[in-house]
């Protein structure tokens, strides 16, 4: 029985032309899809502390007339907003919150670094007007905003429609990061007047606080 020569050899040739056909194997530019949404981070580099959006994918983002993009990542519920040159001028933008972008107060908007640190940007030009240099930054109300270092923010309920914040230091800033007023927060024993009216329940990994009001002459009626 003769055995088949040379079949092996033109197998392997034949699997060979059919990956050169096929063309190379995808590359990020299939993951960094047009309009700069869900982006992993294959799609940046960092750059002397900086992060950027890779050249090859500026192409695929929407410009504004300002010259500037927004990109939000894939593996982090993060909004980011870049320039011409793919530089990330304001990351971590807050955007879930009634009053935060687009609809924040008077375009001042709220933003976080990754190192938790917090400030404020205007939108109409993604001009950071307060830098990152608060631990809690509360949104804009009537032209003031309450951040503060030091300190940790307590919620009165899961949907967080009241919070407090405790310790360190806060200030109250105006619409153009000007600081209009400084002045030391509660600690946790007297955020409540007394010890003995603040209430810690734990619920679904949140630390929630809230003050217990003294009893009023009606309250058997209730």
């Amino acid at each position: 029985m003769m055995r088949a020569v040379g079949k092996r050899p033109a197998l392997l040739c034949l699997a060979t032309l059919s990956i050169l056909l096929a063309g190379p194997p995808a590359t990020a530019a299939a993951h960094c899809p047009k309009g700069g949404d869900h982006w992993p981070d294959a799609c940046f580099v960092e750059q002397a502390g900086e992060r950027y959006v890779k050249r090859q994918y500026l192409g695929r983002l929407k410009w504004n007339r300002q010259g500037y993009a927004l990109v939000s990542r894939a593996d982090a519920f993060e909004l980011m907003a870049v320039n011409r040159q793919g530089k990330v001028v304001v990351p971590g933008i807050y955007h879930t919150g009634d009053f935060d972008y687009p609809d924040a107060e008077r375009g001042v908007g709220r933003f976080a670094t990754p190192d938790g640190k917090c400030g404020y940007f205007q939108a109409r030009g993604f001009k950071v007007v307060v830098p990152a240099r608060y631990d809690v930054c509360r949104a804009f109300h009537d032209g003031r905003a309450t951040a503060c270092t030091g300190c940790t923010r307590y919620c009165d309920d899961e949907d967080c429609h009241m919070d407090h914040l405790v310790g360190g230091q806060a200030d109250q800033l105006g619409l153009d990061g000007t600081v209009r007023q400084s002045y030391p927060l509660a600690t946790l024993d007297t955020v409540c007047g007394s010890p003995e009216r603040r209430k810690l329940t734990q619920r679904a990994g949140t630390t929630l606080l809230q003050c217990v009001r003294d009893p009023g002459p009606f309250d058997h009626l209730r």
